[in-house]
């Protein structure tokens, strides 16, 4: 047991000082008071949690999908709902209801407004299949005092 331990001990001081990965390049600012910069989000999972709905649901963001340019930031969100949703995907000759628990949206946010809009959404099936997809009227709306879009819109803007 002795011997494990000495072990252990030596890898542990051949690891001290070592550089870090060339892939994982430190951070070269300091960030804003009360933020958090990371050098590299390579080891992070894709989806973070934002928030949780009052119907035991979850809101997550995935941070490799946000882009900024010309005063825009976009930005995916994933819903996993407490209970099963039903979207109506009806058409002109048939009648049909997909139920689903996982929603995929893609919100565009005019970070000096502080207006949105939602660009695509998607239901997903199992293994994250998309199964149905709606891109609605693109018309900027007011971000709300409180909700989904308030929690994202600093996620989405920050540095935009």
């Amino acid at each position: 047991m002795r011997k494990l331990a000495v072990l252990i001990c030596l890898f542990t001081l051949a690891a001290c000082g070592q550089p870090a990965p060339a892939d994982q390049a430190p951070a070269t600012q300091a960030p804003a008071e009360g933020s958090v910069l990371l050098g590299s989000t390579q080891n992070m999972p894709d989806w973070l949690l934002v928030l949780r709905t009052t119907e035991g649901g979850t809101v997550h963001f995935n941070q490799r999908t946000i882009t900024r340019q010309n005063g825009l930031a976009d930005i995916w969100l994933q819903v996993r709902y407490g209970h099963t949703q039903a979207w109506d995907a009806s058409d002109e000759s048939t009648e049909r209801t997909i139920r689903y628990d996982v929603e995929r949206m893609h919100y565009r946010f005019n970070c000096a407004d502080e207006t949105f809009v939602i660009v695509e959404r998607q239901i997903m099936g199992a293994n994250d299949e998309i199964v149905a997809r709606d891109s609605p009227a693109q018309v900027f709306r007011a971000t709300p005092v409180s909700g989904v879009a308030r929690q994202i819109l600093p996620l989405a803007c920050r540095g935009a």
